[in-house]
């Protein structure tokens, strides 16, 4: 039960929407009751696909709260929006040579190109936008520019689609033959549709970190602690069973 208690703990702390669930720093059985009620649908169960949603919920009301202090420290006019000026206008970064330059002018062009898309081709942004920005995850058109531009800067090929090697930059054969096992599976479960290569759709699940969550919770040990939660609540009853199984000591060890 360790990883759906840290799981929970996680999700509680991600968001200020959800108060009624962080009263306190201990997970008890009342807060994993709490929270039990936040992810569930109201059926009982807890499922793999309520504990995403609510972890989606939680990284946006983060992602929210991150910016509205970032919106504070680039906002340099007090306007209440915030311009590609005011978020570039303080950099001092000066080229080495002709190739760092070419360079810093094409992070320049993207960095702009990902400024429009967030704010609709709009001069300055709004907490909100800014927030698609910073958090290009929450934002589908900034997450596919995201995703188009890591997969240019890596398709050697140019063939508009990532291999095995390309998408970990060469770095798969560094520890030979079973020094990449685990690359070799996060590829596969990116590559939804088997074809061997990566599609943009299929890398933007890796840019946003949806990726991760997923392999997070679908670990075998993950799903059997998630059937003994759903078992051992009893949401009628707004309360945890008391049979032996499901005692306070095995959820609060977990």
């Amino acid at each position: 039960m360790h990883s759906i208690a840290l799981a929970c703990l996680a999700f509680v702390s991600f968001a200020d929407e959800f108060p009624e669930a962080v009263e306190e720093d201990a997970l008890s059985l009342d807060r994993l009751s709490k929270v039990f009620s936040l992810c569930d649908d109201g059926d009982g169960r807890l499922s793999l696909n309520e504990l995403l949603h609510f972890a989606e919920r939680g990284r946006q009301s983060l992602a929210l709260k991150d910016t509205q202090v970032a919106m504070e420290e680039m906002d340099l006019d007090s306007d209440g929006v915030v311009s590609f000026e005011e978020i570039h206008g303080g950099s001092d970064l000066e080229p080495i040579d002709e190739e760092d330059r070419k360079e810093l002018e094409q992070r320049l062009l993207e960095d702009r190109r990902l400024f429009d898309a967030a704010g609709g081709a709009k001069e300055a942004l709004t907490v909100s936008e800014l927030r698609s920005l910073l958090y290009p995850e929450t934002d589908k058109v900034v997450l596919r520019l995201v995703a188009e531009s890591a997969l240019k800067r890596k398709d050697l090929d140019k063939d508009g689609e990532l291999s095995l090697q390309e998408f970990w930059e060469g770095d798969v054969t560094a520890g030979g033959p079973d020094g990449h096992q685990e690359e070799e599976a996060t590829f596969k479960l990116l590559d939804k549709d088997g074809s061997g290569r990566l599609s943009v759709v299929e890398l933007m699940d890796w840019e946003s970190g949806v990726h991760h969550t997923q392999v997070a919770f679908k670990v075998k040990k993950f799903n059997e602690q998630l059937k003994f939660v759903s078992k051992c609540y009893q949401p009628s009853a707004g309360h945890w069973s008391s049979s032996q199984r499901c005692h306070h000591g095995a959820v609060k060890d977990v």
